[in-house]
């Protein structure tokens, strides 16, 4: 007998923004309550918009020196949008950055640093610093059955670690607004953007050209 599970390919995740006054005692807490799996440094393009009248943003992104596409559906800051990824070749970074650049979304570029930690083995917490910009994510991919109880979970870690969670679209639309007004920035596929893109690209492959 087959048994078909279901997929999890809902990324269930929770946001709080982090001052700088708390990150080094929420590394501290972080190490106690579970494991640092990776650091990583990622460039992302991204690009926001819709499909049949539901928002999507796509990313074409490299981090520490891997390349991938990514698709996320749903209410943009929503905490159970779905996730489809699919891993490129570096050499196919800026290709695929000029192709979607064709579907007219808006587009941001920005660059991220991550401490990567794993907790009760399948939720992770990463701690991102953008600039002078740091948050949380508290992220378990889930099945549509597992939501629920996964949300509690999640915030019970967010309890343990005294933070406060972003509730409301608001307060997560302001965080995107100062990430864009003040970190990311706007690219219009012109020479110069693409340029610019290009550098900061063979800056990231070049600090894992071991890997190529």
């Amino acid at each position: 007998m087959t048994i078909h599970m279901e997929p999890k390919n809902i990324e269930l995740e929770l946001r709080a923004e982090i001052n700088h006054i708390k990150y080094k005692d929420l590394i501290n807490s972080l190490e106690r309550i579970g494991r640092l799996s990776s650091s990583t440094e990622r460039l992302s393009v991204m690009y926001f918009g819709e499909a049949n009248g539901n928002p999507v943003d796509i990313r074409v992104r490299i981090t520490n020196g891997n390349a991938e596409v990514v698709l996320k559906s749903g209410q943009f800051g929503a905490a159970d949008r779905t996730e489809v990824s699919q891993p490129i070749q570096r050499a196919q970074f800026l290709g695929m950055v000029k192709l979607f650049s064709g579907l007219r979304f808006k587009i941001e570029v920005g660059e991220r640093k991550t401490v990567n930690f794993v907790v009760e083995d399948d939720i992770v917490l990463s701690l991102i610093s953008a600039g002078n910009i740091s948050y949380l994510e508290l992220e378990c991919m889930s099945t549509e059955n597992q939501v629920k109880s996964n949300e509690n979970r999640l915030r019970e870690i967010a309890r343990r670690l005294d933070i406060r969670l972003l509730e409301s679209d608001a307060e997560f639309d302001n965080l995107c607004d100062r990430l864009s007004k003040t970190v990311d920035w706007p690219y219009t596929d012109s020479y110069m953007d693409h340029a610019k893109l290009e550098k900061l690209f063979n800056v990231h492959k070049k600090k894992y050209a071991s890997d190529i």
